[in-house]
């Protein structure tokens, strides 16, 4: 968290000035959800919200989405763990806080434009787009997107939780399926289904269960019934796993690759967020070292070089050694220095201007010893 955003909220809560302290409140949690903290996010404006929830009874879904304003309403709970089915999120991102590619950003906006022109859409007979399924690896920013999504339609999202969601017991998994859909079915809202192969796989594996298969059923079958007025975005790292029924329930899929160049200087330049100072030819090495890395991995190499800046330096500048042997650190963390993974790692540096000299600072290897093996 920053300081000052810290400092901020302490002299709003000591001024006992409400709004400011609401504001400095809203600062801090649109910061850290812009840096991915969604959870933390979440987190601190519900703690200020369950005081506040009280004051408002308003069982109205207004045009805006605004889900805080609805009164108190009780969440649908697994049976026999009495785990929540979903959480509700209020998300503050939008697109451009997210880096997403160009195809990508054109596809939402015009998901956008369709959902602020529904009304026309309906009288001429012709649904607006309210249904979408993110594909790709983990850490590329699926949830995120959800989020920025949601945030430029200004509506709440009803995050549903799949350790609650599943359960052990017969029959059960497709009531929770149906306990969700119905929550939501009279509410302006997001329905955000994350990990959804572990509900929505293939009916003709021979691997399972008669169970799945009926829970499948039953989820297509709350999908054929959703109304308009609920978005559903599904979210999967394996959509090779999904039934072939689901994907007609989407108007239509997205698949969220690993970063572009571009875009891995975008999440770069957000994370470090002025926290620490690097030279133009840093920054490129940091965007060409972060190749293959998807967007979680990204966000935690930079927050290693803020923490090593926290720890190791009187001012907020860090130096091309330092980067290197941070990196090295983090992509090499169980390779042995006598592996070619970690020789390979090495010359990556190398190559990228780190001299053998500077190697041999990092790793203790002589650079007799760098230099042959670089040669091999």
């Amino acid at each position: 968290m920053k300081a000052k955003l810290i400092i901020d909220l302490i002299k709003a809560h000591s001024s006992g000035n409400e709004y400011s302290f609401e504001t400095a409140l809203s600062n801090l949690a649109s910061d850290e959800e812009k840096k991915g903290n969604l959870s933390l996010s979440t987190s601190l404006k519900r703690a200020y919200k369950q005081n506040e929830s009280n004051k408002e009874q308003n069982n109205s879904y207004g045009s805006t989405g605004s889900f805080q304003s609805q009164g108190v309403t009780f969440l649908p709970k697994d049976k026999d763990s009495t785990l929540d089915l979903l959480e509700i999120v209020h998300p503050s991102i939008k697109l451009e806080n997210v880096a997403l590619s160009n195809k990508t950003k054109d596809s939402l906006k015009q998901v956008i434009a369709e959902r602020k022109m529904s009304k026309e859409f309906l009288k001429k007979g012709v649904s607006p787009t309210n249904r979408i399924l993110f594909c790709g690896p983990p850490g590329c920013g699926k949830t995120m997107t959800a989020n920025a999504l949601a945030g430029e339609l200004e509506l709440p999202i009803a995050y549903v939780k799949l350790d609650g969601l599943v359960s052990s017991y017969l029959g059960q998994t497709g009531t929770n399926i149906k306990k969700i859909f119905d929550y939501v079915r009279d509410k302006n809202i997001v329905l955000f289904l994350d990990e959804f192969d572990a509900i929505a796989k293939k009916r003709d594996d021979s691997n399972e269960l008669g169970e799945l298969k009926r829970v499948v059923t039953t989820l297509l079958q709350n999908m054929d019934e959703l109304p308009n007025n609920v978005f559903l975005i599904a979210a999967t790292n394996h959509h090779h796993m999904l039934d072939s029924a689901i994907w007609r329930r989407f108007n239509f899929a997205i698949l969220l690759e690993l970063p572009t160049s571009e875009q891995r200087e975008q999440i770069i330049k957000q994370n470090i967020n002025n926290s620490i100072l690097l030279k133009d030819k840093d920054l490129r090495m940091i965007i060409r070292l972060t190749e293959g890395m998807n967007g979680s991995e990204i966000k935690t190499f930079v927050e290693s070089l803020i923490k090593y800046s926290i720890l190791n330096k009187s001012s907020n500048k860090i130096l091309s050694d330092e980067i290197a042997s941070i990196w090295l650190n983090h992509t090499s963390l169980f390779l042995s220095e006598a592996s070619d993974d970690f020789i390979n790692a090495l010359k990556t540096l190398n190559n990228n201007g780190i001299s053998i000299r500077d190697l041999e600072k990092i790793t203790g290897i002589p650079k007799s010893t760098l230099s042959y093996k670089f040669n091999k």
